[in-house]
């Protein structure tokens, strides 16, 4: 069966959170908080995700900029939304060859891969300097990903 280079089914173990975070929710009702599924989990999710469906070996050290290697050294930066949004990155010197931008839809348990390509075209789209966390908007990530040429994407091996 071929691969869908833009869809990567996720684990049970995901579905399992899904079901566990809203009981949790129901169980805290009268507090109206939500219980977001988001930061640090969303992007280990990602990268975790990103790593078995590209043959990504993480980094094992923090490498700032730097999430993974290719099985060739090339370096590969993840970023992954849960709200529907575009990337989100922050100031500093670390760059990647590579981004894999992935969409995490929770509730299907699904990872939709929105960008696959250079890192440098989406990192263009920020100011030069900035504080804080920027984002690039997603319709300008979904456009740049149409113009990425199929050798600057990363094979998918699962």
């Amino acid at each position: 069966m071929p691969i869908d280079e833009r869809r990567i089914v996720l684990p049970d173990a995901v579905r399992a959170l899904v079901v566990a975070h809203r009981a949790l929710v129901a169980s805290y009702a009268a507090t109206s908080l939500r219980f977001t599924l988001d930061g640090r989990l969303v992007g280990d999710i990602a990268e975790a995700t990103a790593a078995e469906a590209f043959g990504l070996d993480l980094c094992r050290v923090r490498t700032p900029g730097v999430d993974a290697l290719t099985r060739d050294g090339r370096t590969v930066q993840v970023k992954s939304s849960g709200i529907g949004m575009g990337p989100a990155f922050t100031p500093g010197d670390g760059r990647a060859l590579h981004l894999i931008f992935l969409l995490i839809d929770f509730e299907n348990a699904v990872a939709h891969v929105r960008y696959n390509g250079l890192e440098a075209p989406v990192r263009a789209e920020l100011p030069e300097v900035f504080g804080g966390t920027k984002r690039v908007r997603l319709s300008r990530v979904l456009a740049l990903d149409a113009a990425v040429p199929e050798g600057h994407r990363l094979a998918r091996v699962r």
